[in-house]
Parts: structure tokens; C-alpha cells; sequence
């Protein structure tokens, strides 16, 4: 049994962790079959957007601590690199890209989520860090996505107290950009998709690589060309059809 699904929708791909008996608990197995998929994708420039969520009605419920009490030292190593490199991956991913969080995204669950370029949750959900309760301590690259989303004081909050927040409160402080009610939460998914991809692919692939910049470099030192952006994507076909359009009073096409 596949234990994350890849399905192409028109432009969509949804991706969905599968493992429902484990509240799709994140595993290594889980881990290789992911990047596996990433990898495969990643270079389609006819995707417009990702959505990751979870069979059985759950994102996460985080990693698999079976699993990773089994392990030595190596075999935890060995575990760090490969969710690094397959969290790198998922954020990396030229597309936009957007977690759906139903009932649970927790500890390595939440990070994944965090990895996505949004995140929309259902108004029952819970999302947190409870590796404090569990006397862990998690990676630099899992506090460096919590602190760039919710900012050092609620970061130390989450982690600190180790509970969990509902889908209302993890808005208010930016840790997801939506919430709806589960019944309406892939036709929220479905209106978000819609207004992305009405606007140029080629242009959200661009300015994605661009913001990820800037966040590494805030201060553009090594940016030796800041006006190439703006000039390349001048000379693409989507701009010179959105400007026809603007210029004829007509709705592109």
C-alpha cells in the first residue's frame, strides 16, 4: 500500500499522506515515498498548484515515535537527513503550494505544513509543538519555519508550553492563512486554487524563487542584477498577452 498518494487534477497535484490507522504519523518509509514523488513533479511546468493534505480526515498527528525510539544514533541521523531533504523539496517546489489541516497537524506534521506556501485549516483542527512534553528537542530548520511564520514570541509560546492551539487562534497569529468549516474546507481549497490560477504561472514560479531570495538575503547583497526579473518576464508571452488584453479593454484569454 502506497503510503502517500500523487493524483494530477487538470493542473493540481494533490498529494495526500496515507497512512489513516496511524493518524498518518510521519515515518521514514512515508518520507521516501514523498520525496520520490516531489522529484518526479517538480520539473512539470504545467502544475499550477499543490495541495497536501491527509487521508482519513487528519493532516499529521507528527512523527512516527515508534519509529524513531528504535532508532541509535545514526538511524536518527539518518532520519533528520532524509526529512530534511524532503521537506526541502516540498519547499522548494517551483508551484505554489497549500496544506489542508484537518483534525491534527503536530510536531514533524506541523512542519510539513509548514513547508507549504499556505496553509488553510478546518475550524476544528489543532495544530502544535509538543516535543517539549516529550523531551525533545527539535531541528534548527523546524524553529527557523516557526519563527519566520509566527515570529519569536509565539514561536516560544507554542514550543515552551507544548500545547495545542485551535484553527481560530493559529490564524490569529498567521500559523494558517484560512480557516472554514470541515464541511466547506476543500471548496475554500477549491476558490484559493481559483485565484492563483487565474493570474501567469510563469510569473508565480518566478516571484516564488524571488521571495524565497529575499528571505535568505534580506538585504539583496548578493543580488547583482535586481532588475533582471522585471526584464525577463517582460519578454514572456504571458505579459505581452495580459498587456494586449489590458490595452484592448478585453479579458485575457
Amino acid at each position: 500500500m502506497a503510503l502517500v498518494l500523487f493524483e494530477r487534477n487538470v493542473d493540481t497535484l494533490k498529494v495526500s499522506l496515507n497512512r489513516k490507522s496511524a493518524l498518518n504519523a510521519i515515518n521514514s518509509a512515508l518520507l521516501q515515498e514523498l520525496e520520490q514523488g516531489l522529484r518526479e513533479y517538480e520539473k512539470d511546468q504545467s502544475i499550477k498548484s499543490v495541495i497536501v493534505f491527509g487521508q482519513g480526515g487528519c493532516f499529521a498527528a507528527g512523527a512516527d515515535i515508534k519509529e524513531l525510539a528504535s532508532l541509535d544514533e545514526e538511524g536518527i541521523r539518518g532520519f533528520h537527513r532524509l526529512r530534511e531533504r524532503t521537506f526541502l523539496l516540498l519547499e522548494k517546489f517551483p508551484s505554489p503550494t497549500l496544506a489542508v489541516i484537518e483534525k491534527y497537524a503536530l510536531g514533524t506534521g506541523l512542519e510539513l505544513a509548514l513547508c507549504c506556501d499556505f496553509r488553510i485549516a478546518s475550524m476544528d483542527a489543532k495544530l502544535g509543538v509538543p516535543s517539549a512534553k516529550l523531551g525533545l528537542v527539535e531541528s534548527y530548520e523546524y524553529f527557523a519555519r516557526l519563527l519566520r511564520t509566527v515570529g519569536p514570541s509565539r514561536a516560544k509560546k507554542m514550543v515552551f508550553t507544548g500545547e495545542q492551539i485551535d484553527a481560530k487562534t493559529a490564524r490569529e497569529i498567521g500559523l494558517v492563512e484560512e480557516t472554514s468549516p470541515p464541511d466547506k474546507l476543500f471548496e475554500s481549497v477549491d476558490s484559493l486554487l481559483l485565484r492563483i490560477g487565474n493570474n501567469s504561472p510563469s510569473s508565480i514560479r518566478q516571484t516564488k524563487k524571488l521571495l524565497a531570495a529575499c528571505l535568505q538575503d534580506p538585504n539583496l547583497l548578493q543580488v547583482k542584477d535586481r532588475a533582471l526579473p522585471l526584464v525577463e518576464s517582460m519578454k514572456k508571452e504571458d505579459f505581452k498577452e495580459a498587456t494586449r488584453a489590458f490595452l484592448g479593454k478585453r479579458e485575457k484569454e
